[in-house]
């Protein structure tokens, strides 16, 4: 017997794997209607669309043993492995080629199976010539049923969900201007994911631009908290239809669904909360000076609690908040999703010093990469190395170069004269009931400063207590918090880390942590201050 080959791991091996998965996903739903054999059988007689290869047929020997697959290694499992014959001449006579072209324009409905018979019936094809080979040259050459445009419409149907994670909505808009970290004006992007059911938003963040990082960013921030749900429902913008982001789902069980069209039923959900966010624009255009990103995300914050989460809605019948109440979380783990949630680039390592570059850094591959095309898979919040594929396979993980010193982020102009701040009003009142939320305490026993808590004590107990990352861009936000508000107690810093966790859960950015501690000094030197004047 012929040892198999191994798994292929470029990106038509992902795009397959994803098909596979697509089309055997009813048979992994236990809840499905029928016995098992009946729904292969009723599967085996559909016929299926590949992204690249178009209409297909599947057989039901092909389900089970894609089904086989899947239950033993998952969707990575269902990839295809390489050939054993890869690099041998595989050629296909013009003339046949020709013959099968005007035999699918001269009826473009033709299945390719068909064109296939008549070639061999015309002594113009061999009978171990595969159909996929016809369809892939008919492809090159526009005769694809695809490219005809006779492939049938598809029909759809009402569906409804019950339970939380059953279905998520996912979608960007396009805000108001803001400074971004380097000082230029541009238009924030608000990027989020609504449960169907409970019409709470699962992740939600203004960024600077509309991308697969910042949509990648939206996502672990769902996943990491709630866990996946089972469906993704999103619009046919093109950082939506990346193959990884499915592929990344799929191994999590959960499937991605793109609306048709021109025709987006079923998301209402998302376009009703896009209002809110028009409402909150509104405030924002009336402040006199730009904000960051980072503020607007604050202030949002408050904004999205205080008129969102805490306010009655009309399909619910009660708040957001409240319809979450009894939902049990199922966060990922993140070492599961770093992993799964790489981003995938295309690169050419530099002839001269080995280099690719990504994120605006360089980083240096093996000699014998030196002018090739490589696929670079990162993180793009932790940059500290990047996996080079090549040939579709992994070739190594390379190291950045020294770089230079980052530009200082410019700061907003001062306003030219008092106005009312309706945005700042509703943070300090979001503070407030942050602090009254938590267990009563007596500041003024928190305030003594232990000599033994310096900064390096600090980011330890961060660390330990709330699960976050705290290194990198991390540590450097914790150590410009310590910068301004050190030293602090460490009672204090415990309380509020333990009060941050109850009410926003471990493993969070740790920006998340620091607002908090913030909140709970300021209220400490507000109340040794009313003290002093008592």
């Amino acid at each position: 017997m012929t040892e198999k080959g191994a798994h292929r791991e470029d990106e038509d091996a992902i795009l397959t794997a994803l098909f596979r998965y697509q089309v055997i996903g009813p048979l992994t739903d236990d809840r499905e209607a029928g016995s098992l054999r009946e729904r292969v059988a009723e599967l085996a007689a559909r016929e299926h669309h590949h992204p690249k290869l178009g209409v297909l047929s599947v057989s039901e020997r092909t389900l089970w043993t894609w089904l086989r697959l899947y239950r033993e290694g998952g969707i990575h499992a269902l990839r295809p492995r390489e050939r054993k014959d890869k690099g041998r001449v595989r050629a296909l006579s013009v003339e046949a080629l020709d013959r099968a072209e005007v035999l699918r324009r001269e009826e473009p409905g033709r299945w390719t199976r068909f064109v296939v018979d008549m070639l061999a019936r015309e002594s113009l094809l061999a009978s171990s010539v595969h159909r996929a080979t016809i369809d892939r040259h008919l492809r090159r050459r526009g005769a694809s049923r695809r490219q005809l445009r006779v492939l049938g419409d598809k029909r759809t149907i009402k569906m409804r969900f019950e339970r939380f994670g059953d279905l998520w909505v996912g979608d960007y808009h396009h805000g108001c201007r803001v400074l971004a970290p380097e000082g230029r004006v541009v238009v924030a992007k608000l990027g989020a994911f609504l449960d169907h059911k409970t019409r709470y938003p699962v992740a939600d963040r203004w960024y600077v631009s509309e991308d697969l990082t910042t949509l990648r960013d939206t996502m672990l921030r769902a996943l990491l908290r709630w866990g996946p749900p089972r469906v993704a429902y999103t619009d046919r913008a093109k950082i939506y239809r990346s193959e990884q982001l499915a592929y990344s789902l799929a191994a999590l069980d959960c499937r991605l669904v793109h609306s048709r069209a021109y025709y987006s039923k079923g998301r209402g959900v998302i376009e009703r909360w896009w209002q809110l966010a028009q409402a909150f624009e509104r405030e924002c255009e009336a402040r006199e000076e730009l904000v960051t990103i980072h503020e607007l995300n604050r202030l949002w914050e408050a904004f999205k609690t205080l008129h969102y989460l805490e306010h009655p809605h009309d399909e619910l019948g009660m708040t957001p908040a409240q319809a979450i109440v009894d939902v049990v979380p199922r966060p990922i783990d993140p070492a599961v999703a770093r992993e799964l949630f790489l981003v995938r680039a295309e690169r050419q390592v530099h002839k001269s010093d080995g280099c690719v570059a990504v994120e605006g850094r360089r980083f240096l591959c093996d000699s014998s990469l030196r002018g090739m095309k490589v696929v670079v898979r990162y993180d793009p919040s932790e940059l500290s190395s990047v996996l080079v594929f090549a040939d579709g396979r992994r070739a190594q993980r390379a190291m950045p170069q020294p770089i230079g010193r980052v530009k200082d982020e410019l700061l907003p102009a001062p306003p030219t004269g008092p106005k009312t701040d309706y945005l700042a009003m509703l943070r300090a009142d979001f503070d407030r009931r942050l602090i009254e939320a938590a267990q009563p305490l007596a500041y003024s026993e928190l305030g003594a400063i232990d000599p033994g808590f310096d900064e390096a004590r600090f980011l330890e107990v961060v660390g330990a207590i709330t699960e976050a990352r705290v290194r990198g861009a991390e540590a450097d936000e914790a150590h410009a918090f310590w910068s301004s508000f050190g030293p602090l107690s460490e009672s204090l810093v415990r309380a509020a880390l333990e009060h941050a966790v109850r009410l926003r859960g471990t493993g969070r950015h740790v920006r998340v942590y620091l607002a908090v501690i913030r909140t709970f000094v300021l209220v400490r030197m507000k109340s040794l201050s009313n003290g002093e004047e008592a």
